[in-house]
């Protein structure tokens, strides 16, 4: 692989990563199989769950308000169809009525994102996802 290629697989990889992230502070789940593979996987809290069963699930959680703030993701390129990643991130939640600007505790979470990409006829998707937490607010 020349270096252009793997700044564009490095860059499709973070980009899709990103968008995940987006999607679910935005409540579009039925997006959310775009970004992955049809076999794809959400690993939360040590549970393995394919991505329909992660959906799912996340539609069942109050309609919480929000914000995944996330790190660049350090990506390692496997071959040239398959690649992994480490994202660091913190995460907003705000489970009131108020109106924007809403009040602000500190972060909910803080954790990392390690996922697997590979590449497909429809460009690098996610074929795995895993939440790990780091800190979490006590209680």
């Amino acid at each position: 692989m020349d270096q252009l290629e793997i700044l564009a697989i490095k860059d499709a990889c973070q980009s899709v990563s990103l968008r995940f992230g987006r999607l679910q502070d935005d409540r579009r789940y039925e997006d959310l199989p775009k970004l992955a593979t049809s076999d794809a996987t959400y690993t939360r809290l040590g549970e393995k769950l394919s991505l329909a069963d992660f959906i799912a699930w996340v539609k069942t959680m109050p309609p919480n308000k929000t914000r995944h703030f996330v790190t660049a993701t350090e990506i390692d390129i496997v071959n040239k169809d398959s690649a992994k990643g480490l994202t660091y991130y913190t995460l907003y939640l705000y489970g009131g009525e108020e109106e924007p600007p809403y009040p602000l505790e500190g972060p909910f979470v803080v954790g990392e994102y390690h996922e697997e990409f590979a590449r497909t006829d429809d460009g690098w998707k996610i074929k795995a996802r895993e939440a790990r937490i780091i800190f979490r607010k006590q209680k």
